[in-house]
């Protein structure tokens, strides 16, 4: 009994001396859709795509021309969840998801080619043309038979790098950069995706990264934990610590930053926290919805966009 009292007394001070949550100016656009979105990107301050979706029976797409405001009806893709796309501009993109169905566009969405490379999901794309790019794939449930992979040709073809586990994220950080995350591995790329070599980092299933340059990058796990580094991958040092046992639970899905130092994460159950110092310290935000935050697009060090699993998308400003 002696113990537990401590435990409570630790926990309640600790609570008490919690900064404020941030409340940010929040705006609710209409998606016209309840179903899951997972990805958001704009190739301008105005010209945006959301997708999302059913994981086995329906894929959807919506565009937006004012800045998030307002977005079109959700269009069917194919017939499995979308959840990851890149878009060169307003016009040329790719859609991938469920089932490694892989879908391009010249006409801002409003016609796609689809085609299939195999069975296992595409989680996350990075391309540096409408040719050249990379795929992170597997199993999210699984937790295992993931890879990585290099394209040439627009996705036709893929070179694939097997790994352990589950891979769900990817991302250039300039024409030969590039890094790529998954359960409970880091990897990097210097010659844009032919090769990859895992990195020094473990302690979470990292779902989520960005990297603003080819020096700094940042790694968020769903057990809270969030890596840094500074040189490239050759060390990384923990700015925020992962779940600790007797603390409520709080599970990251999506971490985006503006800069070096100006960046944001979320995940389940609406949690959100920004940084305004490249992670030194962290402002937890007041929350604006109970749905979990699948994807972050930040304009600018003080506003975003984000999407939820229950079909929403929320503007925010700080």
């Amino acid at each position: 009994m002696p113990n537990k009292l401590i435990i409570l007394l630790i926990l309640l001070t600790a609570a008490s001396c919690r900064k404020p949550d941030v409340e940010l100016v929040i705006y609710e656009a209409n998606s016209h859709t309840h179903l899951p979105l997972h990805d958001v990107c704009f190739v301008n301050d105005s010209v945006g795509f959301a997708c999302g979706g059913d994981k086995w029976t329906k894929g959807i797409f919506l565009r937006t021309t004012d800045g998030g405001f307002t977005w079109s009806q959700p269009d069917s893709i194919f017939n499995a969840a979308c959840y990851t796309m890149h878009f060169f501009d307003g016009a040329h993109g790719i859609v991938a998801g469920n089932n490694s169905l892989f879908a391009t566009t010249a006409d801002s969405g409003k016609t796609f080619t689809v085609r299939v490379s195999d069975y296992r999901p595409i989680n996350s794309i990075s391309f540096q043309s409408p040719l050249v790019g990379v795929i992170a794939g597997g199993e999210i449930d699984a937790y295992n038979n993931g890879y990585l992979a290099y394209t040439t040709d627009g996705g036709n073809s893929l070179t694939r790098y097997p790994t352990p586990g589950n891979m769900t994220a990817i991302a250039h950080s300039d024409a030969l950069t590039v890094y790529a995350s998954g359960f409970g591995a880091i990897y990097k790329s210097t010659d844009g995706g032919k090769t990859f070599q895992p990195l020094n980092a473990r302690g979470d299933f990292f779902l989520a990264l960005s990297a603003p340059s080819p020096n700094t990058a940042y790694f968020a796990g769903y057990q809270r934990l969030i890596l840094k580094t500074t040189d490239a991958g050759y060390t990384f040092r923990k700015i925020m610590s992962g779940n600790a046992p007797f603390s409520p639970r709080e599970h990251f899905r999506c971490i985006s930053f503006a800069d070096e130092y100006h960046g944001a994460v979320a995940g389940d159950n609406g949690i959100m926290y920004l940084t305004r110092n490249g992670g030194d310290t962290w402002e937890r935000v007041k929350k604006f919805t109970s749905h979990h935050i699948r994807a972050i697009h930040l304009f600018a060090p003080d506003r975003g966009v984000v999407v939820t699993d229950g079909g929403e998308i929320f503007l925010f400003r700080n």
